[in-house]
């Protein structure tokens, strides 16, 4: 260490000699190991003392020697053994080798030595292992680097679609300066105090416009600037840049890293492996278990945008795992914004070996973008040469490129107005909105008091939830007031019903009319109206003890919708209601017709009590079968889950009534096939329940989560119908090969119809409708168009917003904090006046 002050530290020029805080920081060490390094009361490792050597401009690998060769001089010399004291070698122990001289130990050298027949199995065996799992290990490895190629194919392309927005017209090179910390030391060379410490970065300007160039040597850089600078699309580039670089660095095919563009907004305090895994999986192929397996492979290195777009309380979290995951990654790159001082501290906090800003455009580089369209933009050259304040509103990429779309082939008298900056780009952001409504593609807007409706909604309701990004088919309860959330909540519950009871009594008019089963059919139908209508009740009574739960303890409604005790009590009155006017009526219940509806209907509240227990109003975009569902936690106050055993047991119970009877009905003959059939139809419905439903990140269309459901529920109702009618008629005809193949063919009918409702609207029918019915309650409010797909695509060609994969943006962020307004405010301001 002392050669290292005297040959490295002591050969910079006064002025360049880093300061023990400094260069702590730049090795990444504590400056108290490094103060106790040269003074010669700490012998640092090897990994520290490289970083130290580094951090003075020394070559690591050329003094690394000199390390090991001090380290040797340094080991203490083996000391003899003390000599026993007296009387302690007549009490020793016999000699622990009774081999003899010239024998070998025992122990696991002995073993190797002793045992060449083992040793020489082991390596047959091992020999072996190797060369038949070659192929195996062959393939692997080779789809593993066709994966990585994949994924750094989708980086690459996601990337150029920002690049491409952003250089749609003219591009404008950017001007970075590198961010130091001070290094001048105090006058008289006194120790720098406190508050000289704390000094902000030091910018140095550079003449490097490339980001790639930046991140060349270090492998790790921090992005800053404005808003409106060009970040993400400096980002983009790098990404770009460096999957370009992975893709053609490797002869062999095996990219040496796999390098990822992701956002940090959707990051909420999460561990950092929890929250890549999760983002990552929006890319196709990707999973979790890849994920962590390329960072345990150091293979990963993410360019990270949007750190100020952090929920603020998360934001020390998420440096402090921005830090750990340098640790396993060769590299990363992070962006964020400058405008406020506490986003500069945060970004202090990283830690990282480079810091850039992006600096405005310069006058003369604004005059390039202007020249680049100087016809279409000849008034805003006359404003600019008119009025001077203007230069510093337009230096930023993005004011330039809405002031294109603004006023390109129109006056720009709002350029002309006086007022503050904030007022004159409010000005400005209006003109774009009312350019981008007039826009000749697809077609001027006739109507736009509906379209800034629908807009203004939409950017308030982003602000407000802390995201930056519109998924059709992710819309939730959440996006609704918890008042307007009943309705969401009743109608899929009874569609559900409905459809399951309309069911039987189709079936009895059609049995009748065949012949087969003599049973009301009006009576049949009262019962399943009445029931239709106590669901109804009850869903309604359940959600008014929902909605007298406090907000906090149960803001999405799922938490205690299992608990059905109260609302059913509450709703005895008109439970006693019903069954009295049925019995007012004459209705025979007792009748064939309304027993089956009647147990038709236990089937179904039994279902959907035990859908209670998983979200069956999420969109099932893939299936999996498996033996350990994920569920949500109905136990009792023991370790015992007796709530969850009851309501299997209430499920079996109804089951297993309704085949029994309509077996029993139509086909007594012989008397075992009921109960058998009840049995198998019960099991087939325990295994159709193990299937799993999950959600899938990557949607190449808007509203494809949707489609995707409808299609699983479709298919999961089609293959339950299939497989409960050829279960039924297979084992009516084997049992009874004489029996009318007409009743088993209505037995397998009911049934199997019933089976295909049931698993429909479990796997995706309940979310479709409600789905469709928060779209039906938004549209009705004014909020949404009916037809919001259609309004978002013409949003996208009138540049009001952007589209990635299946979700919606807004071109900036400050156009969305623009449009967080009311229509009301933004109509006059933006439409002519009469």
């Amino acid at each position: 260490m002392r050669r290292v002050h005297d040959e490295l530290y002591l050969e910079l020029a006064p002025a360049d000699r880093p300061t023990v805080r400094a260069l702590a920081d730049a090795a990444h060490l504590s400056p108290g190991y490094v103060s106790e390094a040269f003074s010669g009361k700490r012998r640092p490792g090897l990994s520290a003392f490289r970083a130290i050597v580094g951090a003075l401009g020394g070559d690591p690998g050329a003094w690394e020697p000199r390390w090991h060769r001090a380290q040797a001089r340094q080991q203490p010399a083996a000391e003899p053994p003390p000599a026993p004291l007296p009387g302690v070698a007549d009490d020793s122990p016999a000699d622990p080798c009774p081999h003899g001289p010239g024998q070998p130990p025992s122990g696991h050298g002995a073993d190797l030595r002793r045992y060449p027949v083992r040793r020489f199995v082991r390596a047959v065996l091992a020999w072996a292992a190797a060369v038949f799992t070659l192929p195996v290990r062959v393939r692997r490895d080779k789809r593993a680097v066709r994966m990585r190629r994949r994924l750094i194919k989708q980086v690459m392309a996601r990337a150029a679609e920002d690049l491409e927005r952003a250089e749609a017209h003219h591009y404008l090179e950017p001007r970075f300066v590198i961010l130091e910390e001070p290094a001048q030391e105090p006058p008289g060379g006194r120790r720098r105090s406190r508050t000289h410490r704390r000094t902000e970065l030091v910018p140095v300007p550079t003449g490097v416009s490339s980001v790639r160039a930046l991140y060349e040597d270090l492998d790790e850089l921090v992005v800053l600037g404005r808003p409106g600078m060009g970040k993400t699309t400096q980002l983009a580039r790098l990404a770009h840049r460096l999957a370009e670089e992975a893709l053609a660095g490797d002869d062999a095919g095996d990219p040496a890293y796999i390098p990822v563009y992701l956002r940090l907004d959707s990051y909420r305090g999460e561990p950092i492996e929890e929250w890549l895994a999760a983002v990552m999986s929006r890319f196709q192929g990707v999973s979790g278990v890849l994920v962590r397996t390329w960072l345990d492979e150091h293979l990963l290195l993410p360019v990270l945008d949007g750190l100020d777009e952090v929920p603020e309380a998360d934001r020390p979290q998420c440096v402090r795992e921005l830090l750990r995951l340098r640790e396993l990654c060769p590299g990363m790159a992070v962006g964020c914004r400058t405008d406020e001082g506490d986003l500069r501290r945060l970004v202090r906090g990283l830690r990282a070996l480079r810091y850039v800003e992006i600096q405005p455009p310069t006058r003369q580089d604004v005059q390039a973008f202007l020249n680049a369209d100087r016809a279409a933009l000849a008034d805003v050259h006359a404003a600019l040469e008119e009025n001077q304040d203007l230069w510093p509103l337009l230096q930023s990429p993005m004011m330039l490129h809405v002031i294109r779309v603004a006023y390109a082939g129109r006056p720009a008298d709002d350029l002309r107005l006086g007022g503050a900056a904030a007022e004159r780009r409010s000005r400005i952001f209006d003109a774009y909105v009312a350019q981008c409504l007039l826009r000749e593609r697809p077609r001027p807007d006739g109507a736009p008091e509906r379209t800034l409706t629908w807009l203004t909604w939409l950017a308030r309701t982003l602000t407000a939830r802390g995201e930056h990004v519109l998924y059709l088919d992710r819309l939730d309860l959440s996006w609704l007031s918890r008042r307007e959330g009943a309705l969401p909540r009743v109608v899929p519950t009874v569609a559900m019903a409905a459809c399951a009871l309309g069911i039987p009594v189709l079936w009895v008019a059609a049995a009748d009319r065949a012949g087969v089963l003599h049973a009301g059919v009006p009576g049949a139908a009262a019962v399943a109206l009445a029931l239709v209508c106590n669901t109804a009740a009850q869903a309604f009574r359940s959600d008014e003890h929902f909605l007298r739960m406090p907000e906090g303890e149960d803001a999405d409604g799922r938490g205690r919708r299992g608990d059905v005790l109260i609302p059913i009590r509450n709703n005895s009155v008109t439970m006693a209601v019903i069954l009295f006017c049925l019995l007012l009526t004459g209705v025979d219940l007792a009748a064939p017709g309304p027993v089956v509806v009647a147990l038709a209907y236990l089937w179904v509240m039994t279902t959907q009590m035990e859908g209670a227990l998983t979200d069956v109003f999420s969109p099932v975009e893939q299936l999996r079968w498996t033996w350990r569902r994920r569920e949500r936690a109905v136990f009792s106050a023991g370790r015992f889950p007796v709530k969850r055993m009851a309501l299997s047991g209430l499920v079996w119970i109804a089951v297993q009534a309704l085949v029994g009877y309509v077996v029993h009905l139509l086909c007594p003959d012989p008397a075992w096939i009921a109960p058998v059939a009840a049995f198998a139809l019960g099991w087939a419905y325990v295994l159709g329940n193990q299937f799993e439903p999950s959600l899938q990140d990557r949607r190449p269309r808007p509203n494809e989560g949707v489609r995707r459901t409808v299609r699983f529920s479709l298919v999961h109702g089609f293959a339950a119908l299939v497989v409960a009618a050829v279960l039924l008629t297979a084992l009516i005809g084997l049992a009874s090969p004489g029996q009318d193949l007409r009743r088993a063919g209505f037995v397998a009918a009911l049934l199997g119809l019933l089976f295909a409702v049931v698993r429909g609207f479990r796997y995706g029918g309940l979310a479709v409708v409600r789905h469709w019915t928060i779209r039906a309650v938004l549209a009705h409010r004014g909020r949404t168009p009916y037809r919001y797909r259609r309004f978002l695509y013409t949003a996208e060609q009138r540049i009001l917003l952007f589209r990635t994969d299946s979700g919606f943006f807004f071109p900036h962020r400050l156009i969305q904090l623009h449009l967080d307004t009311t229509a009301e405010e933004l109509l006059p301001r933006v439409t002519p006046a009469p």
